[in-house]
């Protein structure tokens, strides 16, 4: 009798160790391969259980121990899209606890050198899931402007170029949300510099877009940005080139302009401001924020002309008089002529 019961009782004993063993294997051993670097499982809206064990399936050692655990846990009903970040040695206890929970890995999305909400959808599309004429189709719709109680010339000046960091699932609205947060915490910061400039948000947005356009030396724009103010301020046409090739690209998006004539200043636009006096209806790019801040920083001169500067790529010649400026065109022109720029 009590060989008989210590006989059970090691059986107990064993079995209850290959149970461990077994238990140990399926939720806490190392069950993904291998990587040389680090790698992310991208999971789709939409995607089923058996989509996503395909997905795995090369990076996993022993698939069926993730299964085992996997239906254990009901990861097969609770499915997140998103990006997960896989590390080589992982658990399948570690795998399956992420993706159930759906700890995501952020991605990075830099809007920079955006003209258009074409180029912004673009870049916006490039990064996240939803395409990118998705993200279009709803920055040109009147449902964004309803969402978000704001005007169609106002929409454009509340992206910043920057790098932000999303979820990869980050849908079109929450996109456009997250920008509008981004604003208001720029603005925040610059209330009294908005105040001393006699500008509307809107306005220094659209300032700031031709001061960009017109030069990319950021020592330079607080400069360009003075001269501009001073011509508004005189009730002076801005007469920026870049407005004007902006009104052109409107009506052909795929033209590609390097010098601007002046056959091309009678484009009827109120993007023109060669026609039109002031500021144009909005930005003609999406801003850097610091050329936000050239115009909020703008340098108190007397200039309202300028020229590209020859001598120096990327600057500008300045100039109080017109005959001073007319000096300074000639000279440009003949560069330009000599180095074939049309």
């Amino acid at each position: 009798m009590k060989r008989g019961l210590l006989i059970l009782l090691g059986i107990i004993v064993l079995v209850g160790g290959y149970l461990g063993y077994r238990a140990q294997r399926i939720i806490w051993a190392p069950n993904v391969v291998s990587l040389e670097q680090s790698h992310h499982l991208y999971i789709e809206p939409g995607t089923s259980y058996e989509e996503l064990l395909l997905q795995l399936d090369t990076l996993l050692i022993h698939r069926e121990y993730f299964e085992l655990l996997a239906e254990w846990k009901k990861l097969p009903h609770n499915i997140k899209p998103g990006k997960y970040a896989i590390s080589s040695g992982m658990s399948n206890n570690s795998l399956v606890n992420r993706l159930r929970a759906g700890i995501q890995e952020p991605v990075r999305l830099t809007l920079n050198m955006a003209y258009t909400l074409e180029d912004l959808a673009g870049q916006a599309g490039e990064a996240l899931e939803p395409d990118s004429l998705d993200f279009l189709k709803y920055l040109k719709s009147e449902e964004v402007l309803e969402d978000f109680k704001i005007s169609r010339k106002e929409l454009p000046g509340f992206f910043l170029s920057n790098t932000y960091e999303f979820y990869w699932i980050t849908s079109p609205h929450d996109f456009v949300q997250r920008m509008l947060r981004e604003s208001e915490r720029f603005w925040q910061s610059r209330t009294a510099l908005l105040e001393k400039s006699g500008l509307s948000r809107h306005e220094v947005i659209t300032l700031a877009s031709i001061v960009e356009s017109e030069t990319a030396r950021p020592d330079e724009m607080p400069m360009v940005a003075g001269l501009y103010l001073n011509r508004l301020e005189k009730g002076i046409k801005l007469q920026s080139d870049p407005t004007v090739i902006y009104a052109m690209k409107i009506e052909d998006p795929d033209l590609i302009v390097q010098r601007v004539y002046t056959k091309n200043l009678d484009i009827d636009s109120p993007y023109n401001t060669y026609l039109h006096t002031g500021l144009p209806p909005g930005p003609i790019r999406i801003p850097d924020p610091r050329s936000i801040d050239a115009v909020l920083k703008a340098q108190d001169h007397s200039y309202i002309f300028m020229c590209a500067d020859p001598d120096r790529p990327g600057y500008h010649s300045f100039a109080q008089s017109l005959r001073q400026h007319n000096i300074n065109k000639a000279k440009y022109h003949r560069w330009a002529n000599r180095n074939g720029i049309r």
